[in-house]
């Protein structure tokens, strides 16, 4: 009767079992061997429920027939042999329901740390969430804030190039005097070359008149010492003697006075080496200052074109609005940097006037023309030191 109510168990139960006594088959190969009969009759237990009926019928009717035939001692061995079963798959089902509610506690307390962490990163993308919003909110009014001071102020193109044409004028006007005193010493320095080719003419030729007047002297000098010693022959007269004393002291003042004209013509000439040496400095001095002027010209105006490009790459950049008017684009002429009758031209085209008042204001006010030009007259400062060192010559001379 036990049998058959063990064979009438739960079906979970029966799973149990069937994986206890696999285990055990498992752990003890000597135990299953000898427990194999009772194994054999006992896996009829672990079939379905209507198997496991109508086995269980047959299996305690074969049992009570069993249990007449055979002798007591063979029942009470069954017997206990089926007490050790039930208490070694008892033991079984134990661990294995241990095992199972250590497993179920991993299992939680791994869903605890899951869910855990899943509401940490949760609230951690809330919070980045919620920064990106505000940092989104603050860019957008910040743009909006741009786009009022941008309509509420002036356009900043005019500005840069109000500020791009008075720089570039200032430049020029300074170009242009730097190239008018270049060239005025560049005149003084041919005039001071021709006055110094003259000088050494005439010192070459007053160096030949004095080597003559010399050797005339020494002749004289010569025939005098040797009509002196001698007694005078009666052929020499008086008046002859006079004449050559006369025209001795005549040549010795000329001498004299050639003299005076080379040393005044050497310190001329020193002094004029000199100024010329001055005035190659200033050309060198200035030619530096108008080398250094042309490069901040040229980079002046590389700066202005780039700037130029840059607003109009922002004006395209820019929504077009249709309450605003459209401004005409600037016109920037390239310069040209040399020297001659090459004009430079700068006309600016004010975008908030009226097209017809500004042909209007063009008529009573033009743009003025700045040209690379050499001027036939010097600079005032450059004529009064022309004029006084012309002074000082005729002074001399």
């Amino acid at each position: 009767m036990e049998r058959c109510e063990s064979k009438e168990l739960d079906a979970e139960i029966r799973n149990l079992i069937e994986k206890s006594s696999t285990f055990t088959s498992h752990e003890d190969p000597e135990a299953v061997a000898q427990e194999s009969p009772n194994h054999q009759r006992a896996s009829c237990s672990l079939k379905t429920r209507s198997e496991t009926n109508s086995r269980g019928r047959l299996g305690c009717t074969w049992a009570d027939v069993s249990e007449m035939e055979a002798p007591a001692d063979l029942l009470e061995s069954k017997h206990v042999l089926l007490t050790k079963k039930k208490t070694v798959l008892a033991n079984s089902l134990e661990q294995q329901i241990l095992s199972l509610e250590r497993q179920r506690r991993e299992l939680l307390e791994v869903n605890k740390q899951w869910d855990h962490q899943f509401r940490a990163m949760k609230q951690l993308y809330e919070e980045q969430l919620a920064e990106m919003k505000t940092k989104l909110d603050m860019s957008e009014r910040r743009v909006s804030e741009l786009e009022e001071e941008r309509h509420r102020h002036p356009p900043e193109k005019e500005r840069l190039q109000v500020l791009g044409r008075d720089r570039l004028s200032q430049e020029m006007k300074e170009t242009k005097v730097l190239s008018e005193v270049l060239h005025d010493m560049k005149e003084e320095n041919k005039l001071l070359k021709q006055k110094n080719a003259s000088m050494i003419r005439k010192q070459e030729h007053y160096e030949c008149e004095i080597s003559r007047l010399n050797k005339a002297l020494k002749d004289v000098l010569q025939k005098k010492h040797q009509s002196v010693p001698g007694t005078p022959s009666e052929g020499v007269d008086k008046n002859s003697l006079e004449d050559m004393r006369t025209q001795l002291e005549v040549l010795q003042q000329q001498v004299q006075i050639y003299e005076e004209d080379f040393r005044k013509e050497r310190s001329d000439r020193e002094r004029l080496n000199e100024e010329k040496e001055a005035l190659q400095k200033i050309n060198e001095r200035l030619q530096s200052q108008l080398n250094k002027l042309n490069s901040q010209i040229k980079t002046c105006v590389k700066g202005k074109e780039k700037l130029e490009k840059q607003l109009q790459q922002q004006t395209k950049d820019l929504p077009v609005q249709s309450e605003r008017p459209s401004y005409p684009p600037p016109l920037f002429l390239s310069p040209c940097v040399n020297y001659g009758n090459c004009g430079l031209v700068l006309h600016y085209q004010d975008p908030r006037v009226h097209p017809m008042s500004r042909r209007a204001h063009e008529q009573q006010q033009h743009s003025p023309d700045y040209q690379w030009y050499v001027p036939d007259q010097f600079p005032p400062d450059v004529q009064h030191k022309a004029n006084d060192s012309s002074s000082e010559k005729g002074a001399h001379r």
